[in-house]
């Protein structure tokens, strides 16, 4: 996280938003990889299935970045239940 600062570079002001715990990874092919990260499951999960539903993506994966658990892949077929999120 990226500490945001006062106008006149007084004290380091915390960040307002909570942690990410959830890291959604999307290959577009030709397009590149994107990386988006978020802090809550149900976001997260929302983002994934958008994702697929669009069909903009040949590969979805989402990972819980605390202890690095696949919890979506979407070509492999891996989505584990909303409740262990």
């Amino acid at each position: 996280m990226t500490p945001l600062r006062t106008p006149r570079g007084g004290a380091d002001l915390p960040n307002p938003w909570p942690p990410d715990r959830y890291e959604v990874r999307c290959d577009r092919g030709v397009y590149g990889v994107t990386e988006d990260r978020y802090h809550f499951p149900e976001i997260a999960r929302e983002a994934a299935h958008n994702l697929r539903r669009a069909g903009l993506a040949r590969q979805i994966l989402v990972r819980r970045l605390s202890d690095a658990v696949i919890l979506f892949d979407h070509p492999r077929g891996v989505e584990l239940p909303a409740t262990l999120w």
